[in-house]
C-alpha cells in the first residue's frame, strides 16, 4: 500500500514538472505568437484612443499582412535576404493603412507611440542556426 501511494505521489510530482516546462515554453506566454506585432499595433491603438471600429479594422489589417508576411519570413529564416526586406516593406504598408483610419491628431501620436515601442527581438545577436 505505501509503494502505491508513493508511486502515485511521484507520477504527480512527475506530471507537474512536464507541464510547467512546457508551458514555460508557450510561445504566447513568452509575448510570441498572436502578440507579437498584433499586440503591439493595438497597444499603440489603445494609447492614442482609436474606436472599436477603427481597431477592428486595423486587426484585419494586421492579420493580412501576418499571412502574407509568414512564407517571406519563412523564405529569410532559409536564407534569403530578398525576403526580410519584402516583409519589412510589407509592415511599413500594413502601418500606413492603419494610419489612413486615424484622425491627423492620432496619427501624430501613433507614429511617436510606435517609435517607442520594441520591435521584434530584444537585444542580443539573431540566433545562428
Amino acid at each position: 500500500m505505501k509503494k502505491m501511494i508513493r508511486m502515485s505521489v511521484m507520477a504527480a510530482a512527475v506530471f507537474m514538472a512536464v507541464t510547467t516546462v512546457a508551458k514555460a515554453q508557450d510561445a504566447t506566454q513568452q509575448g510570441r505568437g498572436r502578440g507579437g506585432a498584433g499586440a503591439r499595433i493595438m497597444a499603440v491603438l489603445d494609447s492614442v484612443k482609436a474606436s472599436d471600429a477603427v481597431k477592428a479594422k486595423a486587426d484585419s489589417i494586421v492579420k493580412a499582412t501576418a499571412a502574407e508576411n509568414a512564407p517571406l519570413m519563412q523564405a529569410a529564416r532559409g536564407g534569403d535576404a530578398d525576403a526580410r526586406a519584402k516583409a519589412q516593406a510589407n509592415t511599413q504598408k500594413q502601418n500606413e493603412a492603419i494610419k489612413a483610419l486615424l484622425t491627423d491628431e492620432q496619427k501624430a501620436q501613433f507614429d511617436k507611440v510606435l517609435a517607442a515601442v520594441p520591435q521584434g527581438r530584444s537585444g542580443g545577436p539573431p540566433p545562428t542556426r
